[in-house]
């Protein structure tokens, strides 16, 4: 991977270029759209016969001037180009103009395509119509609900990676292999998304979903806590190893130090922030719904895979799960009193409101979470991990849960089809996309590394300039403070998807995940590990037994190998 500051002088050098090709597509494309000012009259040698009466035929020379207007057709390309941003495309408009696109998402996705309906409709002429916001327990099953009915109300639906394998194996998505092939400058496009999220798009070998979000996990902490000269000389002095307090920790053993040391020296009673309340070192997600996802993080960096490679022992090595939910739990003394049943409102309220040094979560919470008393005072960093003898160094890992993806039944009609395909795929583009993640009035994050660049960053401190105005979705200020804050966020962020490790993208998902989550959980609330992981081993067996069942051992094993595979490719495994 480049450093972003080659990308962005690659972009640069190119930009030249670009603009020359760029100017000449639009110019063609403005030319078809709106007409061409006429041609200059032109002068024309017309030759008359002229026959006066009395008189014998005589032939003359008369001069005429006419205007002739030319016809500009489309030229013909071997792909169609990318315009930018309400800019009339007319190897797409006639093909798509009158398709309707409307979308279902979660309720917290945002209405993104009904931002931009005015220009997407100038585009191609589709017509945008209002987004089904469901409720994020209930996005699969709605999904699922609308390909089982062979509904053709909402061309585009949210899925979320982990479940693609389920629906594609319903016969009902449409693979847009075809679709991408016919479009320039692709490569460019899938060389900016970062590799975790393409790994997302593609279901053995083929490309089946567009993204429109990104999620990933980060280690989070208040700044001042890190910076204070009082309780740096405070914690070398404190330290068995006369260790410096610094931020992030590179392992899990030294975040756990850290969390100690905030525990006997310095909470309840600092006032460190003004009007801050700050109570406990650390939390923790523990509802099972996404605590699987949070526990994760720790599991992988002990080199956890959620099978072996035949598919034969979950959570494989298992005795390095039993390190990792040990270690997990060593953290619960410096936790609030019954955060074995936090979940979402309680890690967003408590870290908004500043109760805590630090926590892992999502990468937006220090977007939406710039609010007093902590505004300008959060920071994020790379996942601490565990140091491994047997590779001699230092493993981190970040999970990736949740992610927001658009699929295309392959029911619908081929005009709607290629309109569906269109917006997604331009509103996915860094075209639109850049302004998207940075837009307070959506749940988009990050998914390319031009979201995660200078250029991006600007964008968190400006309007979006393509969003239609709408009371429904008002914000137009910057999310971050300063430019500095905006781009150390995103640095973070960067970080943590260099080490980005996949969720389990295989039929029967939601089941694994549930039996995870709920072990997970008991062991924050004090189960021992070992018995945690023959409890969840012994239910994934089940779950794998019931697929097996369904699909047939060759399939569903042969699905997991794939999977597998990959994130050896990726360089997960060696």
């Amino acid at each position: 991977m480049a450093s972003s500051e080659e990308k962005v002088d690659r972009r640069t050098a190119l930009k030249a270029v670009g603009a020359g090709i760029a100017g000449i597509v639009v110019g063609l494309a403005g030319g078809y759209a709106w007409g061409s000012t006429a041609a200059p009259a032109k002068t024309t040698t017309v030759t008359s016969t002229v026959t006066a009466p009395g008189a014998a035929t005589a032939t003359a020379t008369k001069t005429v001037t006419k205007t002739v207007t030319p016809t500009v057709g489309v030229p013909k390309l071997a792909k169609i180009p990318l315009l930018p941003p309400g800019v009339r495309n007319p190897w797409l408009y006639d093909k798509c103009a009158g398709a309707k696109v409307k979308m279902m998402v979660d309720s917290f996705a945002g209405r993104i395509i009904e931002w931009y309906a005015d220009l997407l409709k100038e585009e191609i002429g589709v017509e945008i119509g209002t987004t089904k916001l469901v409720d994020i327990p209930m996005v699969r099953d709605e999904a699922m609900g609308l390909l089982d009915a062979n509904s053709k109300e909402y061309p585009l639906i949210l899925v979320n990676p982990n479940y693609l394998p389920d629906f594609v194996l319903t016969g009902k998505v449409e693979c847009l292999d075809p679709y991408f092939d016919m479009f320039y400058g692709v490569e460019d496009y899938f060389r900016e998304i970062i590799p975790i999220y393409r790994f997302y798009m593609t279901y053995e070998g083929k490309y089946y979903a567009i993204p429109f979000d990104g999620d990933v996990h980060l280690w989070n902490y208040l700044e001042p806590f890190y910076t204070k000269d009082e309780f740096r000389r405070a914690y070398k002095e404190w330290h068995p190893k006369r260790l410096s307090l610094r931020a992030p920790p590179e392992t899990w053993e030294e975040w756990l130090d850290q969390c100690k040391f905030f525990a006997e020296k310095v909470l309840p009673d600092d006032k460190t922030i003004p009007g801050a309340e700050v109570l406990w070192p650390t939390m923790i997600w523990a509802k099972p719904d996404w605590s699987w996802g949070f526990f994760m993080n720790f599991a992988a960096s002990y080199g956890v895979n959620y099978w072996d490679k035949d598919m034969t022992t979950p959570l494989h090595p298992q005795d390095r799960m039993t390190e990792a939910l040990e270690m997990l739990q060593k953290f619960v003394p410096y936790m609030p009193e019954g955060v074995d049943t936090f979940g979402s409102t309680e890690t967003v309220e408590y870290w908004c409101g500043g109760k805590v040094i630090s926590q892992i979560w999502w990468i937006d919470i220090n977007e939406w979470g710039q609010v007093d008393p902590v505004k300008g005072l959060i920071r994020n960093g790379l996942m601490p991990g565990y140091y491994d003898p047997k590779i001699g160094e230092v493993r981190h890992r970040a999970m990736t849960p949740y992610n927001r993806y658009w699929i295309i039944p392959n029911y619908l009609d081929e005009k709607t089809k290629l309109a569906a395909f269109y917006v997604a795929y331009h509103v996915s583009h860094w075209h639109y996309s850049i302004w998207s993640c940075a837009d307070m009035d959506c749940g988009m994050d990050p998914y390319m590394w031009i979201h995660m660049s200078p250029p991006g960053a600007e964008c968190y401190m400006k309007a979006n300039p393509y969003k239609k105005p709408s009371k429904e979705w008002p914000h137009k200020g910057s999310l971050f403070p300063s430019y500095k804050d905006a781009l150390l966020h995103l640095e973070g962020g960067r970080k943590n998807l260099s080490v980005a490790f996949p969720m389990p993208c295989i039929p029967g998902m939601p089941e694994y995940a549930d039996a995870l989550g709920r072990e997970v959980q008991l062991v924050i609330g004090g189960k021992d590990p070992k018995q945690a992981v023959s409890d969840v081993a012994a239910a994934w067996e089940d779950v794998r037994d019931k697929y097996i069942g369904i699909l047939g051992k060759e399939k569903y094993i042969g699905i997991w190998k794939d999977f597998y595979n990959r994130m050896i490719e990726m360089g997960l495994f060696p």
